[in-house]
């Protein structure tokens, strides 16, 4: 019989330790830690970029190259933004990264030049800038109507 109830509590250690509950909060934990640690890994990749940018500055840099690493610049600090909020409330918010693509594709326009790009891709680039625009204005509706 004491045997029964010690295989009973065996049990139950067991399936407490290993819970489905348990397992998921440990793996959120480590996502997290995973997620802080890129957000790490974004400001020492901005404070690169800046170096870069101010050396690049004082040696005469194009003024092109300048402007592509201050506009990557703003895009790594977006994608930080993004991490932040993803740490403070477990979910993405669209309307951040729809800002991060957004300024994506100006970065490129502006390196790129939009008089060296066709016509069809010029007309591609508005219709999703266009698109991006829309989702950006959807977005802020709503999750303004979640966060009060």
């Amino acid at each position: 019989m004491n045997n029964a109830i010690g295989n009973q509590h065996k049990s139950r250690s067991f399936d407490s330790r290993f819970s489905l509950t348990r397992i998921f909060r440990n793996l959120d934990k480590l996502q997290d830690l995973l997620v802080f640690g890129c957000g790490i890994g974004l400001v020492f990749k901005m404070m690169l970029i800046l170096v870069d940018v101010f050396a690049g500055l004082r040696s005469g840099m194009d003024v092109k190259e300048v402007t592509a690493q201050a506009l990557f610049l703003l895009i790594l600090v977006e994608l930080f933004r993004l991490l932040a909020v993803y740490l403070k409330h477990h979910r993405i918010f669209v309307g951040i990264a729809v800002e991060v693509a957004v300024v994506s594709v100006l970065r490129e326009i502006i390196v790129e030049g939009i008089i060296h790009m066709d016509a069809m891709l010029v007309f591609a680039i508005c219709s999703f800038l266009v698109v991006l625009g829309g989702l950006m204005l959807v977005s802020h509706k709503v999750e303004g109507k979640i966060e009060h």
